[in-house]
């Protein structure tokens, strides 16, 4: 993996004089923050290693179906990666290669099919998450409606895998609050 951005320390503490400082649709964008700069580039290197992991589940995977959705998440995470990484190269800003670390040619799977879904529904989970908190630390619009869009992508590939658990009948029901509404029916 390369390293993360180097931005230079501050000579002073400098204030926000303009609403200028929340743009970014059109026109003179300023620079990313420091925060904006760290979430794109550990978003990005989180996809990277994403997209290796699932591409080496899709090899394994016993069900055809499960090997096609796991497809489709690496074409997702690659076209997350190209997405964050243009804003960074828009900036400059030096992106992370592929990393060396590729799946292996193996066919063997070390998993079950449902073990592999489930922790892909996992890292699906939090990448969501680690979205949520990037779009909150990013206060240009242009990386709000980046990420707003980059969540729901996610969110109809979680929606897609969760249906397929349930189909299969690989998906536990959490434990839940006590239906109250039901109990006071008697």
């Amino acid at each position: 993996m390369v390293r993360s951005p180097y931005i230079p320390y501050p000579d002073q503490v400098e204030f926000v004089q303009k609403q200028h400082f929340l743009a970014g649709w059109v026109g003179d964008e300023r620079p990313l923050t420091t925060i904006e700069i760290s979430s794109l580039f550990f978003n990005l290197q989180r996809n990277v290693l994403g997209s290796s992991l699932i591409t080496g589940f899709s090899q394994v995977a016993s069900s055809k179906s499960v090997r096609q959705y796991f497809v489709r998440g690496a074409e997702i995470s690659k076209h997350h990666c190209s997405v964050l990484s243009k804003i960074l190269s828009e900036d400059n800003l030096v992106t992370p290669m592929t990393s060396d670390a590729a799946p292996t040619r193996s066919k063997v799977s070390p998993f079950s099919d449902k073990l592999m879904m489930f922790h892909v529904a996992a890292l699906n989970a939090a990448g969501i998450g680690y979205y949520g908190n990037s779009l909150g630390a990013s206060p240009r619009r242009d990386l709000a409606a980046a990420y707003t869009r980059l969540i729901a992508e996610v969110g109809l590939y979680v929606e897609d895998g969760a249906d397929m658990m349930i189909s299969n009948g690989w998906m536990e029901k959490p434990p839940s609050s006590p239906d109250r509404k039901n109990l006071a029916k008697g």
